[in-house]
């Protein structure tokens, strides 16, 4: 039993060895990449879906409205989902007699921030949609970076998303992972295979949106606006995809405030991965929840025969290797500072809280703010 747990646990080290050698490569791609961009010319819609947001306001509004890009190009339209705290009554106060602000709520019967953005899309005027999250914050040559990105025969850009805020241990190992994250979205775009994005810095052309329909094909899933919209544009329309890796275009968010809602928001995030339209990328996926099951029992095998000790010490330094592999390159692209500590700390951590999300998760039911949810 043993021969075969560790011969299929060093398997399965081999294959993830072989993925994240390859986002590597392309996290390389991505550094020597020669952009060619130009000012764009491109009117911006901004949407910002919200709920139950109020404390975030003040930041989320200073940061658009220090935006460097041509005056009467963009719009900003915050479309708030059902708040409960007053939300929305404050965004109208203060965007009052701002023409380029817009605070659309999302009317009964929709819900949920699929419906709040598409509720936007319909609204906006721009060529381009550029969604963020309120939580979010942006340096000033965010819009023009994201946008100048849309070169010819580009019809979706991604761009990084970062925790700034590292006060304590507990928020630098959100960091790190979120970097992780981050890094291996932007590795496989770099190998010409887009499949991981995120939504607080995502665009599209307005008329790729609805040439694939919205969210009409998963609308029944209450996460992924980003990852199946990039995949329906880029693999059932054609489309061309970029990730940007410009200083300018880093957006920065917040934290997790306590473990609960990091687990809440990771279940989240795995709750739609079973919802793919790629069978291949989703067996993968599966094979990948397996080896970090296999990880987290690793230490009731070392105690059941603690002569496997060095096997067990090889798999994880092995891990950790190439979890760095990933991680270095990731945090220079993103001018993110580590803390080699801190990675091993993340390490010990990283399969068990994984594999009690994607466990969770895949009963595709969550809580996220406020609500009871279900996918179906």
């Amino acid at each position: 039993m043993l021969f075969a747990f560790y011969s299929f646990l060093f398997l399965l080290t081999g294959v993830y060895a072989l993925l994240l050698l390859r986002l590597r490569s392309g996290l390389r791609n991505l550094a020597e990449e020669e952009t060619r961009d130009v000012p764009s010319t491109l009117s911006v819609s901004i949407v910002v879906p919200l709920r139950n947001e109020l404390a975030a306001l003040p930041e989320l509004l200073r940061s658009l409205s220090g935006q460097h890009y041509p005056s009467g190009t963009h719009e900003v339209l915050l479309v708030d989902d059902h708040s409960e705290d007053g939300s929305a009554e404050e965004l109208r106060r203060i965007t009052h007699g701002q023409p380029s602000y817009r605070v659309l709520s999302v009317p009964d019967g929709m819900m949920g921030k699929k419906d709040a953005i598409a509720f936007g899309v319909q609204h906006a005027k721009g060529e381009v949609i550029l969604t963020t999250d309120a939580d979010c914050t942006h340096p000033p040559g965010w819009l023009a970076a994201m946008s100048d990105t849309f070169t010819p025969g580009v019809d979706v850009v991604a761009g990084p998303v970062v925790y700034a805020d590292r006060g304590s241990l507990f928020k630098r190992l959100q960091a790190l992972e979120f970097l992780g994250l981050v890094g291996v979205g932007a590795g496989f775009f770099g190998i010409g295979y887009p499949r991981i994005c995120n939504g607080a810095n995502f665009a599209y052309r307005r008329e790729a949106f609805l040439r694939a329909g919205g969210y009409a094909g998963n609308r029944g899933i209450h996460s992924g606006d980003d990852e199946f919209l990039l995949q329906d544009i880029v693999y059932r329309q054609g489309g061309g995809a970029r990730f940007t890796i410009s200083p300018d275009s880093v957006v920065t968010a917040q934290p997790a405030p306590d473990f609960l809602s990091f687990m809440r928001q990771r279940i989240r995030w795995v709750s739609k991965s079973r919802h793919g339209s790629d069978s291949r990328f989703v067996s993968f996926l599966v094979l990948l929840f397996v080896y970090f099951v296999l990880l987290s029992l690793m230490p009731l095998a070392v105690l059941y025969a603690p002569y496997t000790v060095p096997l067990a010490v090889v798999i994880a330094v092995a891990k950790l290797a190439l979890d760095t592999s990933v991680l270095l390159p990731s945090a220079a692209l993103l001018r993110m500072p580590v803390r080699i500590p801190d990675i091993i700390i993340a390490e010990l951590l990283h399969p068990f809280y994984l594999v009690i999300a994607s466990i969770i998760g895949s009963t595709g039911a969550f809580t996220w703010k406020g609500r009871r949810l279900r996918n179906h």
